[in-house]
């Protein structure tokens, strides 16, 4: 036979599989279903009763998402012979109109309408203002509903100029969006661009900016974000509950049975609870104010009383005698 005929068998041989794999793909476009799930390309497809094993180049349109991978099997339930569950593998990816994840292997649950991602999972979700929240970690749980999303294993988290590191985060949801996240470890660590906070469980409020750490809290504050924090020494905080309330300029520090440890330069006090309070406009911190069995000792005096304030503009101490019917000073010479 000649090279030229060989050539024209060939080519139409190739045309004939493709041709067969195309009307195999039309048949499974599904369109009685709820969510329509329709696998549009794939170079290879063998079925059975209950699979469809696809390979190379697969492209799968699901629920307004799509979905590419190098490996898929698609099983049907028995009772309807309708998709049920896919397995994808090989550099998966989705990307639908509010997320986009990556990961070595995505299982969907058709039925449960959720999402599990494993390996180097990468996913990007996007809050109320489409603000892009990026989570890294070694699997993920999320659900085509805007229901909360999981992630556990080395995660690390960036929303704006926020990083977090975690071992487990749970994106809570409202009204379809992203509205808090909560993050846990031993410990979760938080870095913001002038404060670091450490703690077993932080929750942070996206649209707030709001931080709330509980256990064995440990918060390291900058105060000057106009010099670097080499340069500067951070306010120590040790604390069982932290409250950072951004819009309001005001950190609250609880202790919980134990005193609240708050240290800056050669100030060292503790109290019940202490407020660090920032200026309005420059956002630095301006007093903290040590209330309840407060003790405050600088270089050469410690105060004791109910109510201390300390001002960082003059490293001052001031008793507030309004409140403290017998403020008592003990001065070191």
């Amino acid at each position: 036979m000649s090279r030229q005929l060989l050539t024209i068998k060939y080519r139409m041989q190739t045309s004939l599989r493709k041709l067969i794999l195309l009307c195999v793909l039309c048949l499974f476009n599904l369109p009685a279903f709820a969510d329509k799930f329709e696998l549009k390309h794939a170079d290879t497809l063998h079925s059975n009763d209950n699979q469809i094993i696809v390979k190379g180049k697969i492209i799968v349109h699901y629920n307004n998402a799509v979905i590419e991978a190098s490996e898929g099997v698609i099983e049907n339930s028995t009772d309807n012979n309708s998709p049920e569950k896919a397995f994808f593998t090989g550099n998966v990816k989705l990307i639908s109109n509010d997320k986009k994840i990556t990961a070595d292997k995505i299982t969907f649950l058709i039925k449960d309408r959720t999402i599990h991602a494993e390996g180097n999972v990468i996913s990007e979700l996007k809050d109320k203002k489409n603000t892009l929240i990026n989570i890294s970690s070694d699997s993920q749980k999320l659900s085509w509903d805007g229901k909360d999303a999981i992630a556990t294993g080395n995660i690390k988290t960036k929303y704006q100029d926020i990083n977090v590191n975690s071992d487990e985060a749970v994106i809570r949801y409202k009204d379809k969006k992203p509205e808090e996240a909560i993050f846990t470890g031993n410990p979760a660590i938080l870095n913001e661009p002038n404060s670091i906070t450490k703690a077993k469980n932080i929750t942070f409020q996206l649209a707030t900016h709001d931080v709330h750490a509980a256990s064995n809290v440990e918060s390291l504050i900058w105060p000057d974000d106009t010099k670097p924090k080499d340069e500067q020494e951070p306010v120590t905080l040790l604390t069982e509950e932290l409250l950072i309330q951004d819009n309001a300029n005001v950190i609250t520090a609880k202790g919980a049975g134990e005193k609240v440890r708050i240290n800056y330069e050669t100030t060292k006090g503790e109290s019940i609870i202490a407020f660090l309070l920032k200026d309005k406009t420059s956002g630095k911190p301006e007093k903290i104010i040590f209330q309840g069995n407060a003790e405050v000792s600088q270089e050469d005096k410690t105060l004791i009383s109910e109510e201390i304030v300390f001002n960082f503009k003059d490293k001052k101490l001031i008793s507030n005698t309004k409140t403290n019917t017998r403020p008592r000073t003990l001065i070191f010479r």
